[in-house]
């Protein structure tokens, strides 16, 4: 059983249950002519939030207060489609976070200013699951509130629910790996002077590759190699794809002052070639399919 604490509004209540355990309700009509130490109606209760800390409830308490609870119940379907979707546990502060942002959103939307997202497609492409949870609570917004945001806000929002799935993971840390993606990736289209398909398989592979990689290299964590006979061979076998991993090898030890392993260097190798073959043939049958035309 709840009992109200405080009343923040007539659809949030701040509340404890028998173990004193603090807790935010909402709910409509939840705090309705109530007082501190009534019961709270069970039937009313819409979503429990469980502060990790006062500083947390506290913050919570404040957007809570002037927000209506039709876009707190929005806000809160997003984010346990997030977490369903993205089979993740998310950080509390996601709630203060995209309500604190979706408002100043909004308030741009009706004075007609529009945010370019110039990241909008690494966002898509590097972070695929979390730009599909974006695109939807997107999406839910501009159909609930009969509210036109532009796609540039998916990518804005892709960074909220990053930033969600880990507490390690801030925005520092995203845009750093971003941008080592994208050096990453310039480094191979420059050698070969091709453009990669981000649509294809092998490059979503070889960018959950990256990721991993640079969660290594922010870590500084140092791998020993063992069968150097087989990396050779590896080597020898894709000489060209060897080759721009050495570029690859280069910019890493002088960007982040990092070796990498022979281990690391022969996944990147085959992760490169079987890329430029799969480029290559997607190349071939776009020319094969305009020749038909």
């Amino acid at each position: 059983m709840w009992l109200v604490e405080k009343v923040i509004n007539n659809n949030v209540v701040n509340a404890i249950d028998e173990n004193k355990k603090e807790a935010i309700l909402t709910g409509k009509g939840i705090g309705f002519q109530k007082k501190k130490g009534e019961s709270v109606d069970p039937e009313k209760i819409e979503k429990i939030f469980l502060p990790d800390m006062d500083k947390q409830s506290y913050k919570l308490e404040e957007i809570f207060k002037d927000t209506p609870i039709e876009f707190i119940k929005i806000v809160t379907e997003c984010i346990e489609y997030g977490k369903q979707f993205l089979k993740k546990e998310l950080n509390a502060n996601l709630y203060i976070t995209l309500i604190e942002h979706l408002n100043l959103v909004l308030q741009r939307v009706k004075q007609g200013a529009i945010l370019n997202n110039p990241m909008l497609f690494d966002m898509k492409h590097f972070y695929p699951q979390e730009f599909a949870v974006a695109e939807y609570t997107r999406n839910r917004i501009n159909q609930v509130l009969g509210v036109h945001l532009p796609i540039d806000e998916t990518g804005f929002l892709t960074m909220h629910f990053l930033n969600a799935e880990s507490e390690s993971n801030g925005t520092g840390q995203i845009m750093n790996t971003t941008q080592f993606l994208q050096d990453v990736l310039r480094i191979i289209e420059e050698q070969y002077e091709i453009k990669l398909d981000p649509t294809l398989y092998e490059y979503g592979r070889f960018v959950t590759h990256l990721k991993y990689l640079s969660q290594k290299i922010f870590e500084g964590i140092q791998e020993e190699d063992d069968d150097d006979e087989f990396y050779i061979s590896v080597q020898q076998k894709h000489k060209e794809a060897y080759e721009c991993v050495k570029k690859i090898e280069a910019y890493i030890k002088e960007e982040y002052e990092f070796l990498m392993s022979q281990e690391e260097k022969m996944y990147l190798t085959v992760y490169i070639k079987r890329i430029l073959l799969k480029t290559q043939k997607s190349s071939k049958k776009v020319i094969d399919d305009q020749e038909k035309e």
